[in-house]
């Protein structure tokens, strides 16, 4: 019976040390930070966000927050861009 307890807990311990608790990753970025991309073909993104589009591939992106009246409210850097909205990133691309 013990060896069947400690069994049991040595499992419940390595299933918990491996991550089976809630996911926090996501806490801490918001998607936007994270690199959600664009919706391919259109450009969309969710709620405020615009797609900051790469210069090298014209059809794809990630969405950023958007720059209004040439500031960001992060402390982000505004980058403009040739064929889309003013973002808001940490660089520009």
């Amino acid at each position: 019976m013990l060896r069947m307890i400690c069994v049991v807990a040595m499992c419940a311990f390595g299933l918990t040390a491996c991550g089976s608790g809630p996911d926090t990753a996501g806490d801490e970025l918001g998607s936007t930070e994270q690199g959600l991309a664009c919706e391919y073909g259109t450009g969309a993104c969710p709620g405020t966000t615009v797609c900051a589009w790469f210069p090298d591939q014209p059809d794809e992106g990630l969405c950023r927050p958007a720059c209004v009246n040439g500031a960001c409210t992060n402390g982000q850097t505004c980058c403009t861009q040739r064929t889309g909205a003013p973002y808001c990133n940490s660089v520009c691309f």
